[in-house]
């Protein structure tokens, strides 16, 4: 993944280094799990948006029907959106959208909503989009492109 579109230090080729400060350089790590703190990188992003001085980093799921891996999936992910609200309270014109799509997603979203309404993170919840890609669309259109 080409890293030169990255300005905001914690992201680290595509990941989020879940407990470094956004003062600490990034690296060319290529595969964190290599590493004996592997567990503390988020998983990469699918894709990266970029529009005027704005950048949107994309992450993809589709999680259908119910059980164990289903749920283990979904909780990654809202761990993934609580790194990605903790570093957007040291930067400024970035984004993040998670377009979850499929049954369980869809079902699961109660517990999205209760992270994004946490009092900590009431400045920066309005740049992260959680939703299906329909949704996602309208978000971008009012968030990105028109703001």
């Amino acid at each position: 993944m080409n890293t030169s579109y990255y300005h905001n230090t914690i992201y680290k080729n595509g990941f989020i280094h879940l407990y470094t400060s956004p003062s600490i350089a990034p690296t060319s790590t290529r595969h964190p799990n290599t590493k004996s703190d592997g567990f503390d990188y988020s998983e990469d992003f699918d894709g990266v948006q970029s529009v005027k001085n704005k950048k949107v980093y994309v992450n993809l799921k589709c999680i259908v029907g119910k059980g164990g891996v289903q749920t283990r999936s979904l909780r990654e992910v809202y761990w993934f959106v609580e790194g990605q609200l903790n570093s957007l309270k040291s930067v400024e014109n970035v984004y993040f959208a998670n377009i979850l799509d499929g049954d369980e997603a869809h079902s699961s979203m109660s517990k999205f909503e209760y992270i994004l309404a946490l009092p900590a993170f009431e400045s920066v919840k309005n740049r992260v989009y959680i939703g299906d890609l329909k949704g996602y669309f309208d978000w971008f259109k009012k968030t990105i492109a028109y703001e």
